[in-house]
């Protein structure tokens, strides 16, 4: 025991981690939320904060229910690059390992921290602890167990030596409302092996298990017409109905061996359940509001945030709206934020947390980058979700804040190469003193004039003056603008921007990288097509490509990588060598594809 628990001492620091991203806080996991008596479960406490706040304290959880059989600390600090800055995080894990010390629900209270005058805490957390595991000598060990059936079915006599009961807590539900369905298993002998033979189906309903039994069944002892039975809990799911009418769970179907039947051949026996009829009530469509989404079943609250209020031009913005609630938390659809004015938005990327508990819920968190395209005082709109409420059997809209942002200078101006007129006189420095002297100090000119020289001297300015006149012949014809020379100059440039986007995948500089892949795509269009494009919106773009010939599938892969491009300077922390070099890969397909299309007419000659 003492070296597994050294062991798990020694993992912790390698435990999955919270990114870098992540807000400060303080978070609680269980390794189960079902136990026995005499089995273990451990505890993690994670603490996440800034390098650079304060720390004051932490309050481990006052375990009340449990005993601390062993507790370890681990600490790591963590490093990203976002928007050029550099962000360094430190998370703090604490780990126990408790075991219970009375059957029933039993609760994990809640951890606190206080980090930068601030204090912050973990949700508690319910385990249930069931009778002590009845482990014979060729069971294998069960890692949970299940709270027994509180009561046994009315159908059963008492004297059956196998019977599997599906029970229900609903018989009627709307669409999209939850119900809970359980598979039980009683006995009067011991249970050698049990195999699942056909899982019951149910194609009409969206699926989320609660509980699936590990190696070995966990037992409890109920009575059944005045005789004792061993019962087990064999599958717990939520089922939410996606359409209306009187739907069908199929038998759940098992092989069985038991202590009596063991030494006998053929000995093993089947049971099924029998099948459980859901009737499902549609939607009310009075009172419905404009918008509403059929999946939107629950009770459901809707909270928006921003990491920064305030940002310098050209520095984007994360928004997160978050889901929060009782019901079908993954199928759950919000707005769909396209346009938000002064922004440009990005497909947001999307995180689900459900808590399989009493009530299937959690939290969804949909997490966007904006883009300011205009400077001052911005606002993100509120974002409504309407949502029917089963229990009430209403409508209603939640709604998220609205959020203000203002930035600092006008994002336009960024990178357009201005350059205020200097008045510095450069040429002072060169300039030097006049000096009176009293005699020629050279008989140079003497010389020249006198000598053999004279005729040389006089023949050389209209020879200079010649040579001069052809070379600017030559170099105008050699400098003469056709379509060669425009592709050799486009051809040179893009060479030149690959290799300056190899240097920067060895620099490891992602957002300098995806620069240099954009620029190159729009100087290879700007050769082809004459027109500056990147000034251009998407669709402005992509209106451009088509109506200059580009074939369809050609014009989509050039919009779509240049939007990787933008994406990626503002998210470098999400692209690794590997990602630039299949990106510098599809960059240089484009750039032939580009040199290769037949454009039509309105082609700049």
């Amino acid at each position: 025991m003492k070296r597994i628990l050294a062991l798990a001492a020694l993992l912790a620091p390698f435990a999955p981690r919270p990114s870098a991203g992540d807000e400060t806080g303080v978070s609680a996991t269980l390794t189960a939320n079902q136990i026995a008596l005499d089995e273990t479960v451990q505890l993690t406490v994670t603490v996440t904060r800034d390098a650079s706040q304060a720390y004051q304290s932490y309050l481990r959880p006052d375990l009340k229910d449990f005993d601390i059989l062993h507790q370890g600390q681990a600490e790591s600090t963590q490093w990203m690059i976002a928007n050029g800055r550099q962000q360094v995080h430190t998370v703090e894990q604490h780990v126990y390992l408790i075991k219970p010390r009375k059957r029933g629900n039993c609760v994990v209270p809640a951890a606190s921290a206080r980090i930068g005058g601030r204090d912050y805490k973990s949700r508690e957390l319910a385990v249930w602890v069931g009778p002590p595991s009845k482990k014979g000598p060729n069971a294998p060990p069960s890692s949970s167990t299940a709270p027994p059936p509180s009561a046994p079915p009315d159908e059963m006599r008492g004297d059956e030596d196998l019977f599997i009961d599906v029970q229900s807590d609903k018989a009627s539900v709307f669409v999209g409302e939850p119900v809970m369905v359980t598979w039980n298993l009683y006995t009067r002998t011991d249970i050698l092996r049990y195999r699942a033979v056909a899982e019951p189906k149910h194609d009409e309903f969206w699926c989320e298990d609660l509980f699936v039994p590990p190696n070995a069944l966990s037992w409890g002892r109920v009575a059944v017409k005045g005789q004792e039975m061993e019962a087990a809990l064999l599958l717990k799911k939520a089922l939410f109905p996606l359409k209306a009418g009187k739907l069908t769970v199929t038998p759940l179907e098992a092989e069985v061996t038991t202590l009596q039947t063991a030494f006998y051949p053929g000995g093993s026996a089947v049971r099924a359940s029998k099948p459980i009829t859901i009737e499902v009530l549609p939607l009310p469509a009075a009172g419905r509001p404009e918008g509403f989404e059929a999946a939107n079943v629950g009770r459901l609250e809707l909270a928006a945030a921003v990491d920064k209020a305030e940002v310098k031009a050209g520095d984007a913005v994360t928004y997160r709206l978050t889901v929060r609630g009782e019901g079908n938390l993954r199928n759950v659809k919000v707005p769909r934020l396209a346009r938000v004015d002064g922004f440009k938005v990005y497909e947001p990327t999307v995180q689900e947390h459900v808590d399989h508990g009493d009530k299937i819920g959690g939290d969804k968190i949909f997490t966007y980058l904006m883009l300011p395209q205009k400077g001052g005082d911005l606002t993100i709109p509120a974002v409504e979700l309407p949502f029917f409420d089963p229990y009430e059997k209403k409508y209603f809209i939640a709604r998220s804040p609205s959020l203000a942002v203002k930035v600092a200078g006008d994002p336009q101006k960024i990178g357009d190469g201005s350059v205020a007129p200097s008045k510095e006189n450069v040429l002072g420095a060169r300039i030097r003193p006049l000096r009176n002297v009293h005699r020629v100090s050279s008989r140079i000119g003497e010389r020249i004039v006198r000598g053999r020289l004279l005729w040389a001297s006089l023949a050389a300015p209209p020879s200079l003056l010649l040579i001069v006149i052809a070379a600017s012949g030559l170099r105008s014809v050699i400098g003469r603008e056709t379509a060669r020379s425009r592709r050799r100059r486009a051809r040179a440039a893009a060479r030149r921007r690959m290799r300056e986007a190899e240097i920067h995948i060895k620099g490891q500089r992602p957002s300098a990288f995806f620069g240099a892949c954009a620029r190159a795509i729009y100087e290879h269009l700007e050769y082809r097509l004459g027109v500056k494009c990147e000034a251009l919106t998407v669709e402005e773009l992509r209106k451009l490509l088509g109506a200059r010939g580009f074939d369809g599938e050609t014009a989509e892969a050039i919009v779509r990588e240049l939007e990787g491009c933008d994406f990626a300077r503002f998210a470098p922390s999400a692209s690794g060598p590997g990602e630039m070099r299949a990106a510098i890969r599809r960059v240089r397909g484009l750039l032939a594809s580009i040199e290769r299309a037949r454009l039509t007419a309105k082609e700049a000659a």
